[in-house]
């Protein structure tokens, strides 16, 4: 398998981030889907669970919960439960929760499976020839590898996959601002000591059938609220 340059240039600016832009989040999907097109299937299927963490927001409630359904393009998800669970773990004190999803995905959602890529040697020995002469086009590759579990889907959030909900959080982060480890390095240290099995938390999150009691409830106060709402008009 040939992998070509620019397949590892989109990898690296998607894996670098936009820094809340989404104009240069739109480029960086553009781009990374163009590259993946021609890839082998098996880059682009995932046979087991998927995980992200997101903040959700009370102006998200509506699409998440209610509707269920939230675009928002392609997104990182992990098939680490444990990595998902506990890092960036921290409240926010503008988001209402911190929702764990779970999906399992079917072959057109996968746009690239991350982490299959490293058991590759095609990929690894050419990622090393490209590395030579293109170094800044590899650094966030080389950073993370395959210590994320990383799948790249193209589907929505669903308030009926959330898997665990949460309110406080690790203090995972105000462990590292003590000690000064710096942001980008975070995702290793973490990943160590999951690994390790020391496990840093406050609270256990409410998971499986009891966080889907939550959504239905919530669902239920929002019909609620709409049927107040157009009584009143």
């Amino acid at each position: 398998m040939k992998f070509e340059n620019d397949f590892f240039i989109a990898l690296n600016n998607w894996q670098k981030g936009w820094n809340e832009d989404q104009d240069l989040k739109a480029q960086y999907e553009n781009e990374l889907k163009k590259v993946c097109v021609s890839l082998p299937t098996k880059y682009k299927t995932c046979n087991v669970p998927c995980y992200r963490k997101r903040f959700l927001h009370s102006d998200e409630l509506i699409d998440v919960v209610y509707n269920n359904e939230k675009l928002e393009g392609l997104t990182s998800w992990t098939i680490d439960k444990a990595y998902a669970e506990f890092f960036k773990g921290k409240f926010r004190e503008n988001a209402v929760t911190a929702a764990i999803f779970e999906h399992l995905p079917i072959e057109d959602e996968v746009i690239l499976n991350v982490n299959q890529l490293w058991k590759c040697s095609d990929f690894t020995e050419q990622l090393e020839s490209f590395n030579t002469e293109n170094s800044e086009n590899c650094e966030a590759i080389y950073h993370f590898k395959d210590v994320q579990g990383e799948v790249i889907l193209d589907v929505p959030l669903k308030g009926s996959e959330i898997y665990g909900l949460t309110g406080i959080s690790s203090p995972f982060d105000d462990i590292c601002d003590i000690a000064n480890i710096p942001e980008k390095d975070r995702p290793k240290v973490f990943k160590q000591l999951i690994d390790d099995g020391a496990y840093i938390e406050e609270i256990t999150y409410v998971k499986g059938q009891a966080a889907q009691n939550a959504i239905r409830n919530t669902i239920q106060k929002f019909h609620e609220l709409l049927v107040r709402v157009k009584n009143k008009k």
